[in-house]
């Protein structure tokens, strides 16, 4: 089974479980962390349980995990009292980064401290990783008066600010999902979007280009991937089915380990 950790209005996470069928995947959202029945068992996480639209499933049964909730907010908790919930929302955040984290299956994203789906950088993290990989990128920079004026107390300043035009709408996405490229049409497109997502340490991510002249330029990155495209669905069980392969124990008779 595939579980779809995810907001309960993603309906990019829907259409993932649909894809999938009912029978072989299922929405996680906050609602079942505050449900009873999980449990957690260290010394073997295989037979820890968790709680899935209602049913306690063993967390052995699971083939993989796609992760698209960076954090849960309060607005996710609604079975707890609302003077309680942003309280609840970072317990459930730390203790989903720590499940997640020890789970036996592969994970798309798996978390980290920043994040439950992979690093939540900004664009300009992602632009400055693509520099140092040698990709081209567009270039941008901000506008420093809303800054200047907020330091000077609301009145204006005379500093002059940095002006660009607005960002616009990429030309091209790249998806990678565990090594595969879905998108972009260029094989450099799919070279860019692989160093990055290496660079970024993630199994999956998006990037986004435009072309300048005959150039292909960088725009932004994030670690989703549209799940919407066809394509998407069949590439992440893919993945889970070489990972998961790849992971586990040699029991074949006779066999010989390096």
């Amino acid at each position: 089974m595939i579980l779809v950790l995810a907001s309960r209005r993603d309906g990019g996470a829907r259409r993932l479980v649909n894809a999938w069928g009912p029978g072989q995947a299922r929405l996680l959202t906050a609602d079942d962390l505050s449900s009873p029945g999980w449990s957690i068992r260290t010394e073997d996480p295989s037979s820890s349980r968790a709680v899935v639209q209602g049913e306690v499933i063993t967390v052995g049964e699971l083939t993989g995990v796609v992760t698209r909730l960076p954090a849960v907010t309060s607005h996710e908790v609604r079975r707890i009292q609302p003077e309680d919930r942003d309280y609840a929302a970072s317990e459930m955040t730390a203790f989903l980064n720590y499940w997640l984290s020890v789970l036996p299956c592969p994970v798309l994203n798996p978390p980290v401290p920043t994040g439950l789906c992979g690093p939540g950088w900004r664009s300009e993290q992602w632009v400055m990783v693509a520099r140092r990989l040698g990709i081209p990128v567009r270039p941008r920079s901000r506008d420093v008066q809303p800054y200047l004026r907020a330091a000077s107390g609301g009145r204006a300043s005379s500093g002059k600010g940095t002006h660009a035009p607005p960002v616009g709408r990429a030309g091209f996405q790249v998806a990678v999902i565990g090594g595969r490229c879905i998108g972009g049409g260029e094989h450099i497109l799919a070279e860019y979007a692989e160093a990055l997502a290496t660079a970024a340490g993630v199994p999956a991510l998006t990037a986004f280009f435009d072309k300048h002249g005959s150039e292909v330029r960088f725009v932004d990155a994030h670690p989703w991937t549209n799940a919407f495209d066809p394509q998407v669905p069949d590439a992440m069980r893919d993945y889970f089915r070489r990972a998961g392969a790849a992971s586990a124990p040699d029991t074949h008779r006779g066999s010989v380990k390096p």
